[in-house]
């Protein structure tokens, strides 16, 4: 006959903070999360500092040039309005809806040139902690982290 064993009911949890790298390979250097995070606020840094350079050019061309076809849509609207020297109440009305489209681009690029800021302020942060081994790595789509 075979004796039932006692279950155990409480167990114990498992310690908090999990220690340090338990059986895990040391990177070669530890990247520091929050530092890499601040320096992406010049675009790109970040992603140098986590050594991975081509992302920064990435990020860096296409926060600066989000930025500055933001601030040539006004122009451009003025250049085209100035040529056009529209006349007439039923062009003036035109002229007022061209502007209003421009205002509505104007805001588009503006904010998608902050989203593009933002994630690489947070692709900086994602790659140091999966560098670290404080997180499992994403994958190869990092404008689509969970």
């Amino acid at each position: 006959m075979v004796e039932p064993q006692p279950v155990s009911v409480l167990t114990q949890p498992p310690p908090y903070p999990p220690p340090e790298r338990e059986g895990k390979p040391r990177a070669r250097r530890d990247a520091r999360v929050q530092l890499a995070t601040w320096l992406s606020a010049v675009p790109g840094l970040g992603q140098l500092y986590n050594r991975q350079p081509k992302k920064a050019a990435i990020f860096l061309l296409g926060v600066v040039g989000l930025f500055l076809i933001t601030l040539n849509i006004p122009g451009a609207t003025a250049e085209l309005l100035a040529f056009w020297k529209p006349r007439g109440s039923t062009m003036v009305l035109l002229s007022l809806f061209v502007e209003i489209l421009s205002l509505l681009l104007f805001m588009s690029v503006f904010f998608l040139a902050l989203t593009f800021w933002y994630d690489a302020m947070h692709d900086a942060r994602r790659t140091a902690q999966e560098r670290n081994g404080e997180r499992e790595p994403g994958g190869r789509w990092w404008w689509f982290h969970r």
